[in-house]
């Protein structure tokens, strides 16, 4: 099965430069890699790459971002992914991950297996995510931040998630920067949500609610490891970050979430619990920007 491998990226060559040698050591090749950046990396670093894929009969394309017509930031980027990618089976990857050398294998034979017409998307694990202790799971049920599913996105637009699952499980929800996708699918679903520009937050969120809205749904492989550095270069403050999530997380609740009585209770209780849970791990810049975002009006 021939499969496309994208990754935005801004301002990361050393990420950038980890992430792609672990894409070259696959066991299982892609047919094409594709760069969009946000930045400008150097054509020495763009030749270095390409010329390595190219020996391993990899198509690499380099697409520079004209931020004149085109906005910056990771929805966009994917937007344009989503149009460029040649193949039905693409990737998008975060530019900071290191992958397990059998993780495209693990994916793609998801897909080999699958004759789902509703299956959009197979996505892997980030294994450096801490286990969730007991309390935690308590919290998250007390504060309405869960579901009955293991992947998922609640009734009020909050993403569910458990990295440390031991089979192939079915859900509604991926990390976005560790998945593949159906392109026709994709299509039917349309682009990614731009909300404010820049590195906008919650954009895989609202997009896999509009997918599971349609009847599509998410394969997670455990089988299918990445490290996730969470690089710091090029990240915007934390209280932007948390501004952005809160804030946006409120137009996914107007755009596609029943604005019935107990869920407008719902969804402030669990906003309580997610910015409370930010404020206990010391996150103090994050939590005040998702206090001003949850009560700042949407015009």
């Amino acid at each position: 099965m021939n499969f496309s491998i994208a990754i935005p990226t801004y301002n990361r060559e050393k990420d950038l430069e980890e992430c792609l040698n672990s894409i070259l050591g696959q066991t299982v090749l892609p047919s094409e890699i594709l760069i969009v950046d946000d930045g400008e990396l150097a054509i020495d670093f763009i030749n270095l790459f390409k010329n390595k894929a190219e020996q391993k009969n990899i198509i690499f394309n380099y697409y520079r971002k004209n931020h004149s017509i085109e906005k910056r930031g990771l929805a966009e980027s994917k937007n344009i992914i989503f149009r460029m990618a040649s193949n039905e089976i693409f990737f998008i990857l975060d530019d900071d991950l290191i992958l397990d050398k059998n993780f495209f294998e693990n994916i793609i034979k998801i897909w080999e297996k699958s004759d789902n017409k509703n299956l959009i998307g197979v996505g892997g694990i980030i294994i450096n995510s801490r286990k969730k202790i007991f309390l935690e799971r308590i919290y998250e049920i007390f504060f309405g931040l869960s579901s009955k599913f293991i992947w998922d996105i609640n009734d009020v637009g909050f993403q569910v998630w458990n990295d440390k699952i031991s089979k192939a499980t079915k859900g509604f929800y991926s990390h976005g920067g560790v998945c593949s996708y159906k392109k026709s699918l994709v299509n039917k679903v349309g682009d990614f949500y731009t909300f404010q520009g820049g590195r906008t937050a919650l954009e895989d969120i609202e997009f896999c609610l509009r997918a599971k809205k349609m009847g599509y749904y998410f394969i997670i492989n455990p089988k299918a490891k990445v490290i996730h550095k969470q690089s710091k270069i090029s990240r915007e403050k934390e209280f932007e970050i948390g501004f952005k999530e809160s804030f946006n997380r409120k137009i996914i609740f107007q755009k596609h979430c029943k604005k019935s009585f107990k869920n407008y209770l719902w969804f402030y209780w669990a906003n309580i619990g997610w910015i409370l849970r930010q404020f206990l791990v010391g996150h103090f810049n994050k939590g005040n920007g998702m206090i001003k975002g949850l009560f700042s009006p949407i015009k």
